[in-house]
C-alpha cells in the first residue's frame, strides 16, 4: 500500500515536468517570423550589443521600427552562427519565472544572418534562421551602434 502511495507523487512529478520540457510549436504563431516578433514585441524592449553586457532601453521604440524597415526577412536553414561580425540582439519579451527566463530574441548580424532565439525556463532553446540583404544589414547594424553610443556618452 505504501508503494502504491508512493507512486502517485512520482507520477504527477513526472507529468508536470514533461510538460514543460516538451513544449509545442504554439510559440510560431506569434514570434515565428521577424515581422510577427516585432509586431508582438513589448514597448521598451532592450537592445544588446555583442561582446558587451550592457543592456540599452529602445525607450522610443526607434531600433524596432528600424528593423521593420530593413523587411523582407527570407527564410533560412543555414545554423552556423557568422564568427568576428558585429551584431546587435533585440529582447522582444521577456518574463522572469522561478525555473528560469521565458524569451524571444531576434539577433541581426551584419552580413545579413538573422535569428530568432525562442526559450521557455525549462524547455530548450528553439531557434528559427532568416537573411536579409547585406547592404540593408550594415547600415541597421552600424546604426544601431552608433545611436546607443550616442546614449552613452549623454
Amino acid at each position: 500500500m505504501k508503494t502504491k502511495l508512493l507512486l502517485i507523487p512520482i507520477f504527477s512529478l513526472s507529468v508536470c515536468l514533461t510538460a514543460c520540457l516538451f513544449e509545442g510549436d504554439e510559440w510560431k504563431e506569434k514570434y515565428g517570423t521577424p515581422e510577427l516578433l516585432l509586431e508582438n514585441s513589448r514597448d521598451e524592449s532592450y537592445i544588446y550589443l555583442y561582446k558587451d553586457q550592457n543592456q540599452f532601453k529602445d525607450k522610443d521604440n526607434i531600433i524596432r521600427e528600424m528593423i521593420k524597415e530593413v523587411a523582407p526577412f527570407e527564410s533560412n536553414n543555414s545554423h552556423s552562427l557568422p564568427k568576428d561580425t558585429k551584431y546587435f540582439t533585440y529582447e522582444a519579451n521577456w518574463i522572469p519565472a522561478t525555473s528560469g527566463p521565458n524569451y524571444e530574441h531576434l539577433s541581426i548580424w551584419q552580413n545579413g544572418f538573422v535569428r530568432i532565439d525562442h526559450k521557455v525556463s525549462l524547455g530548450p532553446h528553439k531557434y528559427l534562421y532568416f537573411s536579409i540583404s547585406e547592404e540593408k544589414a550594415i547600415a541597421l547594424v552600424s546604426y544601431v551602434f552608433s545611436l546607443i553610443e550616442t546614449k552613452e556618452s549623454e
